[in-house]
């Protein structure tokens, strides 16, 4: 029997690895956002440590200028980190709004290829189905052209 062969096949799978490519490059944006993301949080963490222990042990008894002082710029440049990098995440998420794009038109150039491809396969089905009564019919009149001369 003859089996279905698509034309366009390689610019399909050339459409395939490229929408592959875009889905890597908007995974590995993400992941780039998550990583700015922990350490916000771990910034976080480390103001609420600082805040408890200088209230709990520092500030109690004979009071450390210096050191309160010191904490307290550690406490600014960390809450200056996190600012900094709330600012690289909005960045950032442009550049991942602008690959999302890129993903979605590589998906659509994929999907008109296997539309494509979808119909060629339902009409060359067709002409097969076709063929194949075809076949079936002059069987079917052989058959029967015989069966009247054998009569």
């Amino acid at each position: 029997m003859a089996k279905f062969r698509f034309k366009l096949e390689a610019l399909l799978e050339h459409r395939q690895m490229i929408e592959k490519e875009k889905q890597r490059r908007v995974a590995q944006i993400q992941q780039e956002i998550q990583v700015i993301q922990r350490q916000i949080q771990d910034a976080q963490v480390r103001i609420a440590m600082e805040n408890r222990t200088l209230g709990t042990k520092e500030l109690t008894g004979r009071l450390d200028m210096s050191y309160i002082a010191t904490e307290k710029k550690y406490v600014g440049n960390l809450q200056l980190k996190i600012i900094y990098a709330v600012q690289r995440i909005a960045e950032i998420e442009k550049t991942l709004a602008a690959a999302r794009g890129e993903l979605l038109a590589a998906a659509k150039a994929r999907k008109v290829i296997e539309k494509l491809k979808e119909k060629q396969l339902a009409r060359w089905r067709a002409e097969q189905e076709m063929k194949e009564a075809a076949m079936m019919d002059e069987i079917g009149t052989q058959v029967a052209v015989r069966a009247l001369s054998q009569s």
